[in-house]
């Protein structure tokens, strides 16, 4: 299932009004929600694995090669994004705090998260190894692209590429 929801959406503007909503206000609608929906899941009682995956950042602050709400270039600040991944109707405890994966990760790793969920054993355990479970996730290199530019991160520091020109470090 695919659920789409508005509240952090760019842009988004309160009925009659020209000035874009606050995005603190958003934010807590966007959490009302997610945990709505959360809840909704919990009284269900099935087993259902929620992955949460933002577009990408909100671009909040702006920077020295771009303002505040622009995204032309795909910068650290708003391609870096946190996801989540929940698990309803298992029989093990959840852990006691939420596990943080600090290595450089994308895509791939939360497809691997899906393929180590997918045969449904997880549901069923009496006790689940999460360290087991997040181990070993696929890494890959932060890359950001759209048609006009390139950013990487080489040597632990950004840089762009502006309509196939040379690389240059991102102003930091």
């Amino acid at each position: 299932t695919f659920y789409n929801t508005l509240p952090l959406h760019d842009g988004n503007h309160y009925p009659g009004q020209s000035k874009t909503a606050d995005y603190k206000a958003r934010a807590q609608k966007f959490f009302d929600e997610l945990d709505n929906f959360f809840t909704e899941l919990e009284r269900s009682g099935r087993k259902v694995l929620v992955i949460v995956v933002p577009e990408h950042g909100a671009a909040l602050k702006g920077d020295k090669m771009q303002v505040s709400g622009l995204r032309d270039i795909p910068s650290p600040s708003i391609t870096n994004v946190p996801a989540a991944v929940k698990f309803f109707g298992i029989k093990a405890r959840h852990p006691d705090a939420p596990i943080i994966i600090n290595q450089p990760s994308s895509y791939l790793a939360i497809s691997e998260l899906v393929v180590r969920a997918l045969d449904g054993k997880m549901f069923d355990e009496n006790d689940i190894n999460w360290q087991q479970y997040i181990a070993n996730l696929p890494q890959s290199a932060a890359v950001s692209e759209n048609s006009n530019a390139i950013v990487i991160q080489y040597q632990g520091k950004p840089y762009v590429q502006l309509n196939g020109g040379s690389w240059v470090p991102y102003p930091q």
